[in-house]
């Protein structure tokens, strides 16, 4: 549970940015307490890079305005040894042994050479690479580069951590470890703020989310808050024995929306105050139901039905 005294350490407020006719952010405000794991949720091209790239001052916003307080005095951008950045494009040196890189940005960051050996192969042991130390990133898999570039971005153990699209090019089971690993340096003291579109990870790590779709924010706040307030309707999952229309389930009372998953996949979604008693006693009377289960709405789930309300 986060401590609700401690303080604000980055506050974003009426930031914009527009590239050429598009719109990438539009006035959207947040901010980030000391703890947080604070998650950026939207499809791409949502303007969850381009957040992250202005509050580095890679590039520079429109409009709005940043402050950092990371070392007890406010900054438009903290020290470098205090942040750390995985981008969500490869920003490593390819043609250089992996060890060698990762000792020299930790340095530069801060780090003595000696420590910053020794925690490198710390790392690289848990993530299985330790025997590669001194091959080149290039020859690496996208997988095994996105695990060498997780490492760049925390091995100087920064006070923040920016993390754009953390789970890219990971199969499910190295996904789990970083969730793993996000936790572990969050509980060590590292704050962080990471993008993504994979939400049922997100789920599982995240204190606090913003919503961006099309620049525009659709939801800020903490995760259980948005289930509060979005995730009281019920969601029955059908799957049929022989493919059924969409017009049989129409008429149901209480339903909301009926979506065909595909030909013998049905979702049902029903208001909060719906009698699900009598909706279970209507559909044990529609032939070709083989199984049936029900849920409240997920994250990814919620995020549809806010977009949908959004674009009304």
């Amino acid at each position: 549970m986060i401590d609700k005294t401690q303080k604000t350490i980055l506050s974003v407020n009426s930031l914009s940015k527009d590239f050429l006719n598009v719109k990438a952010v539009n006035n959207i405000s947040f901010t980030v307490e000391q703890g947080d794991v604070f998650a950026f949720l939207g499809p791409n091209g949502a303007g969850k890079t381009t957040t992250l790239r202005i509050l580095l001052d890679i590039i520079k916003s429109d409009s709005g305005q940043i402050e950092w307080n990371l070392n007890g005095k406010s900054t438009k951008l903290p020290e470098a040894e205090l942040i750390g950045y995985l981008p969500e494009e490869r920003g490593l040196y390819l043609d250089i042994p992996i060890l060698k890189s990762l000792i020299y940005l930790a340095s530069i960051r801060g780090m003595e050479k000696m420590d910053a050996k020794k925690t490198a192969m710390e790392w690289l042991e848990r993530l299985g690479l330790a025997d590669r130390a001194k091959e080149k990133l290039q020859v690496l898999s996208k997988g095994n580069q996105q695990k060498i570039q997780f490492i760049a971005s925390i091995l100087h153990k920064p006070a923040f951590a920016i993390l754009d699209e953390p789970f890219s090019g990971l199969d499910p089971l190295n996904q789990e470890k970083f969730i793993d690993f996000i936790k572990e340096i969050n509980t060590q003291g590292t704050t962080i703020l990471l993008s993504a579109h994979q939400m049922p990870l997100v789920e599982k790590i995240a204190n606090k989310v913003f919503l961006i779709n099309n620049g525009e924010e659709l939801y800020n706040g903490s995760l259980s808050g948005i289930y509060q307030i979005f995730g009281k309707k019920q969601i029955i999952e059908l799957q049929l024995e022989s493919q059924i229309t969409e017009s049989t389930f129409q008429n149901l009372k209480g339903v909301e929306s009926v979506t065909l998953v595909d030909d013998l996949h049905v979702k049902l979604t029903f208001g909060q105050i719906t009698d699900m008693k009598s909706v279970l006693s209507e559909l044990a009377k529609v032939n070709g139901i083989c199984d049936i289960t029900s849920h409240k709405p997920d994250l990814h789930e919620i995020f549809l039905q806010l977009v949908k309300t959004h674009k009304q």
